[in-house]
């Protein structure tokens, strides 16, 4: 057994750092993959503040570098970097065989394993592993949130012409900038709080009008029934007021979670006599990393300006108090076991 340095979280707001056995000669269908990068997502921050009870191991944004192969997994090799797909589809169930891969998530996946993204090593079914080339493994760990902001995009299914507004300049919501732009998209603007000036200012030269509107969206006259589509990636507590930017037959689609019960109140009425509609974008199972890779590898997502930390593993704890306290501040943080 090699040991190594697992991240274990508990809410409130705790970190520490176990040690952890990951075997040197993986069990059929498995492979270990050292971590060299592995980037903090809003999930994790949910966890952190209410949604660990007891101590688990957090990260999934992995980007890392193959040391060793079970059996049954031929089509990877030693030395191969990669990055993990956090759950996938199994290829053999009905909804598969019907062409609904994106309807089952019945492959094995890596979640609440003893270590996860934020450690040195980990265990992992081969089947969530996709090798890469051409990136840097800080960059290259952002595929999944690239992967989620095309889910997101592909979701809402934006035509060539239509105007789009995405709320919330977070790494998903910037990242799904170029996508809609390549979609068609045009008027697109990304609106955030005047406290997102750093997320906003990458908005600015990717593409999209900055907006800040740190009053409720249904004050903006500027902004009511403007849109054809509205991306949310703000809490789900916001889909309300982002109702109010659509125009007549437009579609609301977002993704994320909401803190304590997410529920939300429109009036159904509106709704309805608009013509409106809202789509939910949940990249379970997590699909289009190919994609992901190459609009990354291209430059036409250029996801290491998002980047605006980085820590070893042995400062986790202060990665996380910098994004309980200072968030403002961050735009994208990466934790890389060896610096």
């Amino acid at each position: 057994m090699a040991t190594n340095r697992s991240a274990q979280l508990k809410s409130p707001w705790h970190c520490r750092l176990q040690s952890v056995d990951i075997p040197e000669s993986p069990p059929a269908g498995e492979v270990v993959i050292r971590v060299d990068a592995c980037a903090i997502c809003g999930t994790d921050l949910h966890a952190a503040e209410a949604g660990a009870k007891d101590w688990q191991s957090f990260g999934h944004e992995v980007a890392g570098t193959i040391e060793a192969v079970g059996e049954g997994a031929s089509h990877l090799s030693e030395g191969q970097r990669v990055v993990l797909e956090t759950s996938s589809f199994c290829g053999t169930c009905t909804l598969c065989r019907n062409g609904q891969t994106d309807r089952c998530n019945k492959a094995p996946q890596f979640w609440g394993r003893p270590a996860m993204g934020f450690s040195d090593r980990m265990l992992v079914p081969s089947q969530c592993v996709v090798p890469y080339e051409g990136l840097a493994a800080d960059v290259a760990c952002m595929t999944e949130p690239a992967g989620v902001a095309y889910d997101m995009v592909k979701t809402a299914g934006i035509s060539l012409g239509e105007s789009v507004a995405i709320v919330g300049p977070g790494p998903i919501g910037l990242m799904a900038i170029p996508i809609a732009l390549r979609s068609g998209a045009t008027n697109l603007v990304c609106i955030g709080r005047s406290g997102n000036r750093r997320r906003l200012d990458i908005a600015d030269r990717w593409g999209a009008q900055p907006v800040v509107a740190d009053e409720a969206l249904n004050q903006r006259s500027d902004l009511t029934k403007k849109f054809d589509h509205v991306l949310c990636t703000a809490p789900v507590q916001f889909l309300g007021d982002c109702l109010s930017l659509l125009a007549y037959g437009g579609r609301l689609t977002y993704i994320g979670i909401g803190v304590g019960s997410g529920e939300i109140r429109f009036d159904a009425n509106d709704f309805h006599y608009r013509k409106l509609q809202l789509r939910s974008s949940f990249a379970s199972p997590a699909m289009y990393f190919p994609i992901a890779l190459q609009l990354m590898t291209s430059g036409v997502l250029p996801a290491a300006e998002l980047i605006s930390h980085h820590f070893g593993l042995d400062r986790i704890s202060d990665a996380m108090e910098l994004l309980q306290h200072r968030k403002s501040e961050t735009v994208k943080v990466v934790i890389m076991p060896v610096q």
